[in-house]
This record gives structure tokens, sequence and C-alpha cells, in this order.
């Protein structure tokens, strides 16, 4: 299935239910918080989880490119991989396949990774696979720069395009309470604004967003976030991208 895409911006473009924004001019798809080696780290703590993270990442990549074939640069903007403390076995087998499968598509011509607060001892393993891996933040074109949002990268652009934070919204359907993945358009105090994507990671669940800074894991966000004038858009695989208001609208409707 082709999907349409979604007009964020001038110059940026979502995927319609795809955790993706598309960055045209650069040729660029941007996506962030894979986390695979989770079902392992999980396994450990005596959760048994199905292992779905590289499949479903997998997937969403291959809906992206097939419906917008023409962009030929995956940018992850941190979070490959799971585990803080080491590299594990799945963490290194699932990526070895995650970076394998991409570099066959034919449509792919390159793939970065800029490095985020899980992506620990990987990097030799990913530039043996020519992977480009990048510390602190990429700018893509004048004024558009793409970071984890762990760190402050401490640059000057209009536009910041970042992941980290995991972003939901609760939902309240027939007394049934749901979390669904949401992406954040936020203003930044400094006159620009920050794009938070929602995790690929299909266990990655999210932290609900709220008006309270302090909730919020980016120092970016804590620091310079104008929260309560955030747009929300859903991003929902089965249903698509939809729209909804600013956050503080959001959090007041009753069914939120």
């Amino acid at each position: 299935m082709k999907r349409k895409l979604v007009k964020l911006d001038n110059k940026l473009y979502n995927i319609d239910g795809l955790p993706i924004v598309v960055h045209k001019k650069s040729n660029s798809l941007i996506l962030a918080d894979i986390h695979l080696g989770y079902e392992d780290h999980m396994a450990s703590l005596g959760i048994f989880l199905p292992r779905m993270q590289l499949r479903t990442s997998l997937e969403v990549l291959n809906s992206a490119l097939n419906s917008i074939g023409s962009m030929s640069r995956i940018i992850i903007a941190g979070d490959l991989k799971h585990v803080f403390e080491k590299l594990t076995r799945q963490e290194k087998i699932e990526s070895i396949k995650f970076i394998e499968e991409l570099s066959r598509n034919s449509l792919v011509k390159e793939i970065i990774l800029i490095k985020g607060n899980h992506d620990t001892f990987i990097a030799p393993l990913l530039r043996k696979l020519g992977v480009e891996v990048i510390e602190g933040h990429l700018e893509l074109d004048e004024g558009i720069v793409v970071t984890h949002g762990h760190k402050d990268p401490q640059c000057s652009c209009d536009v910041l395009i970042m992941g980290h934070e995991h972003a939901s919204i609760m939902v309240d359907v027939g007394g049934a309470r749901t979390k669904l993945p949401v992406m954040l358009r936020v203003p930044l105090k400094n006159g620009s604004e920050a794009y938070i994507l929602p995790p690929t990671g299909i266990y990655q669940t999210g932290n609900v967003v709220s008006l309270n800074r302090d909730s919020y894991l980016s120092p970016i966000i804590r620091k310079q976030g104008v929260i309560e004038d955030s747009m929300v858009w859903v991003i929902d695989r089965d249903y698509g991208t939809v729209e909804l208001a600013e956050l503080k609208y959001v959090l007041e409707a009753a069914l939120f």
C-alpha cells in the first residue's frame, strides 16, 4: 500500500501513519528510537515478549520507501539499540540484519546513525557495515538540524528534528484507556521549533505528554520548549496521521 505525504511545513513532510519525517531537498527519511534488543533485555527481567522490533522497524522503512521511492538516505536520529551498558548478542545480530536488509534495497544509497544515549559500543560494528555514525547532530540544510535529543546540540537552527521523548497521549474510549504515539512540533524560546518524532520501536509505547516541562526527557524541551503551544499529530500505522490541535487544547478535551 502506497502512503501519501502529509505536509508539515514548507520543507518537511510526514509519511501518512508512519513515524517518519521526510526532507526532500536532502533526499532523507528520518526516524528514531528503534531499540533493537529490547525483547532480550525484558526477558532478563522475567518479562517475555515476541521478537517484533526488528521486523516492524523494517516494515515501517519498506513501506516508506515503497511509497516515496525517490528518497535514498535513511537517517536514524538515535537509539538504534536498547541496552546502555554493553552491546548484547541480540543487538549485534539484529543490527547486522537491519543494516544488511536495508542495504539490499536498491532505493537505499546511504544510512546514517546520529548516536543516541542508548547507542553505546555499536559504532565500530556499524562503520564496518558502511553506516556513517555521527556524534551530536547533522545539518540537513541551512537551518535544519537532526539530533537525538538527550543533549542540547548547542547549534543555531530554525528547525530541530529529534526523537528521545517517545511522546504519546492517553485516550479514553468507551471506558478503555490506551496510549497513542504522537509527533509534536514544539516552539522554542529562541524562536526556532523542534519536531519530536514518535518512536519506531513497537514496544516503546511512550511517555504521556503534559504541560509540565519537568516531565520531558530532553533538556532542549525542558529548558526551551513552549510546551502549551505544541502542535500534536497522532501517528497510527492503521488509521494514518491525524492532526489534532495545540497541546493545551488537546489536554483540555474530555476525550484525553
